[in-house]
């Protein structure tokens, strides 16, 4: 046989509801119940009470005739005592004595057994019982004795067990809408009260959702206090993994610096000359590889850039702020078309190496303009970096990424910044590269994925 799984996760607030429901349904069962057993109580009390009635007229009717036989001064079958078959009979047996209501048509009941009861052995109180049957009918009765003259009578009354039953029945039927309506009203109130209640639990997994996605960068104060320490320790966790990502950024700089240039040196020093066969280039060439390709991995560990969301026009605007400080002398117009709400899926940090690395190298080869923009396309964001310097040749569009390859030596530089830009957006899974120029100048296209489509 196949089991049926449950894939349903646990969950505080189906626990919560489903506790509430069950415990309201006992709730409301038990007090139908207690309420059921009340009015049925206060029923049997009025019809005690009607009997009882009946019989205290029948001892004050009953005196003893002139021979000394008991009999009845006044008529005691008002209704509904005299109507045949209703069930509401009485009569007075003794010895000799034999007086019946109108409904039992000159019949007598046969009475059980009487159980014992000082009260009413002593004091004649009326006693219960249960189980007087009449023509194949059990009926309720009550029955006292009563002094006549020199003879004890029993006096019985009865009524039919419908007017213990049919009230309460009666009862119930307005009992059970009302008890259920009242019930269903309980638990929307607890599944509104769970609700509200775990209202700052789905806030926090919001604002950790929105810090994992990039888009926040703290969990908000909670408004409840017993969450207030729990939001406290977790911006303290990311303040301390922020602090400890930003030593980790250092240490693969500095390695990256110490390893990287030296590598990149000695790949120039090698020549035919020097290295007739090649393989000193092909092992320090397969050094470079290595160690780019474990930087790459630890760099983004560190940077934590998948889950980044950095907003593209501040940075691009403090970029051009320093620029134009540095070369004001060229009196370089620059240019900045960006959105405003664009933001990218990168560290702040190395989407400022990336762009800092392509407009400092627009700056220095432009004569006039650098024109800047970015825009979406689809789950990325397209940069579009432009000067109108001299431009760069296709065939030494390849070399401009190549480390420590400057084309141009009356520029200053080091020849490392389009290799660190090309690496960084690689790492992002992005793309970089030389496009043509119809009115010469220099063209670079920067593709970066867009955090917002993430």
């Amino acid at each position: 046989m196949t089991r049926i799984r449950d894939d349903r996760q646990p969950s505080i607030s189906r626990r919560l509801i489903t506790f509430s429901v069950v415990f309201v349904s006992a709730t409301m069962l038990v007090a139908a119940v207690i309420l059921y057993l009340i009015v049925a109580s206060v029923v049997r009390e009025q019809v005690d009470r009607r009997l009882d009635t009946q019989i205290e007229g029948l001892r004050g009717a009953l005196s003893a005739g002139a021979e000394g036989d008991a009999v009845l001064n006044a008529s005691m079958d008002a209704p509904p005592f005299d109507r045949q078959g209703s069930g509401w009979y009485w009569q007075v047996l003794g010895s000799g004595v034999e007086i019946t209501s109108r409904s039992l048509a000159g019949a007598t009941i046969d009475n059980p057994p009487h159980p014992f009861d000082w009260r009413h052995t002593l004091g004649g109180e009326p006693q219960t019982l249960d189980k007087t049957a009449f023509h194949g009918e059990t009926l309720y009765s009550r029955t006292a004795k009563a002094i006549v003259g020199e003879k004890t009578v029993d006096i019985t009354v009865t009524s039919p067990r419908s007017a213990l039953v049919a009230p309460a029945r009666r009862a119930l039927m307005w009992l059970i809408p009302v008890m259920a309506l009242l019930g269903a009203s309980l638990v929307a109130g607890i599944f509104w009260q769970v609700r509200y209640g775990l209202y700052p639990l789905r806030q926090l997994a919001s604002d950790l959702s929105a810090i994992s996605a990039g888009t926040r960068d703290r969990v908000s104060s909670a408004e409840v206090v017993e969450l207030k320490p729990v939001t406290r320790q977790i911006n303290r966790l990311i303040e301390q993994n922020e602090e400890r990502l930003a030593q980790t950024r250092l240490h693969f700089a500095n390695l990256a610096h110490a390893l990287k240039t030296p590598v990149a040196s000695l790949s120039m020093a090698l020549d035919p000359a020097n290295d007739p066969g090649g393989e000193l280039r092909a092992l320090v060439d397969r050094i470079d590889q290595r160690i780019r390709y474990h930087l790459s991995r630890a760099r983004k560990i560190a940077s934590g850039g998948i889950n980044a969301a950095t907003p593209i026009r501040p940075r691009v605007d403090d970029i051009l702020l320093v620029m134009s400080r540095l070369h004001a002398d060229r009196g370089i117009e620059a240019k900045a078309n960006i959105p405003i709400d664009l933001k990218v899926a990168c560290a702040a940090e190395d989407l400022d190496e990336i762009l800092g690395n392509l407009i400092d190298n627009a700056f220095k080869w432009a004569r006039n303009n650098v024109d800047i923009s970015a825009r979406k396309d689809g789950t990325d964001i397209t940069f579009t970096i432009a000067d109108d310097g001299p431009g760069i040749a296709d065939t030494n569009a390849a070399e401009a990424f190549l480390p420590g390859k400057r084309l141009d030596e009356t520029v200053p530089g080091d020849g490392f910044g389009l290799t660190i830009a090309k690496e960084l957006v690689e790492l992002y899974g992005g793309e970089i590269k030389l496009l043509p120029s119809e009115n010469r100048g220099t063209v670079w296209l920067l593709v970066l994925p867009n955090a917002t489509a993430r």
